[in-house]
């Protein structure tokens, strides 16, 4: 028998400082994460700039929104495709997305947290 070796998803570093369209370090980036969709679908964003409480905050709201139960997961639907809620496929049994569209409007925001949570989260 041999050994597995686990699955490492690519880290992809976006905090460098001269990170501007056209630059050989935007064409780096830019390759990698090519390379990652590629060969692994994701990755992992790494942006230095961000505090470390502030990433585990935003991680530990992610677990709360997908444990939600599947039926209020649902009510985050869409007309679009990919939008909303997805989930559910046979092929792909531990994906799930939740789109929120136009997510930098507040107010579009706060219908998305009230659809899920209509008696309130303010952490969300």
């Amino acid at each position: 028998m041999g050994s597995e070796t686990p699955l490492r998803l690519p880290t992809i570093d976006f905090s460098t400082p001269e990170l501007n369209p056209g630059t050989p370090d935007w064409d780096s980036v830019k390759a990698q994460v090519r390379k990652a969709l590629q060969e692994y679908g994701c990755f992992e964003a790494f942006f230095s700039k961000i505090p470390l409480d502030l990433r585990k905050a935003l991680f530990g709201a992610l677990e709360e929104l997908f444990d939600l139960p599947l039926q209020t997961k649902l009510r985050n639907a869409s007309k679009k495709p990919f939008h909303g809620y997805v989930g559910l496929y046979p092929m792909v049994p531990l994906f799930e997305s939740m789109g929120i569209d136009d997510a930098p409007v507040p107010e579009k925001a706060k219908a998305f947290s009230q659809l899920l949570w209509p008696e309130e989260n303010p952490n969300f």
